[in-house]
């Protein structure tokens, strides 16, 4: 879904052993709407930059010439020879779509954040409403509707 994107902060602390995701946030607002608004914006991106699929080709890979021989001296030549083109299919409207939805969900008022996951068994307060962010605040996994953005 569009509500997740890699980011810069990602890198470190996955490497720092903590998991982290990108969401879409606006405090006091409720979770519900911002998925509505997610919708909306996934919808208006896709109509105005559809998916367009156009096939490609990689390179032509070139093979040089190899000699293996056995223990008792026979060889044997394999010429050199090219690799064919091989075909692969990029969406042409990807990046255009991508960033028409992150800018229709910023004009709606959400900012994209980065924060860890919660430690199972962490006490938290579930809300429907988006918190306040403060220095502990962390997102925690929930079904398909995507993480909730809580503190502890």
């Amino acid at each position: 879904m569009f509500y997740r994107f890699a980011s810069g902060l990602l890198a470190p602390l996955a490497l720092a052993g903590c998991l982290a995701d990108t969401v879409y946030y606006a405090e006091g607002v409720s979770v519900g709407t911002r998925d509505n608004q997610i919708a909306i914006c996934d919808s208006d991106a896709h109509a105005d930059f559809p998916v367009q699929e156009v096939i490609r080709y990689r390179e032509p890979e070139y093979v040089p010439e190899t000699t293996t021989c056995t223990p008792d001296g026979t060889c044997t030549v394999t010429e050199a020879y090219f690799e064919p083109p091989v075909p692969y299919t990029v969406d042409i409207n990807e990046t255009a779509r991508t960033r028409a939805f992150q800018g229709c969900m910023g004009a709606a008022g959400f900012d994209r954040i980065d924060l860890p996951f919660c430690e199972r068994g962490t006490p938290v307060l579930q809300s429907t409403v988006m918190p306040q962010l403060t220095g502990g605040s962390s997102l925690l996994r929930r079904g398909p509707g995507g993480p909730l953005v809580v503190n502890p």
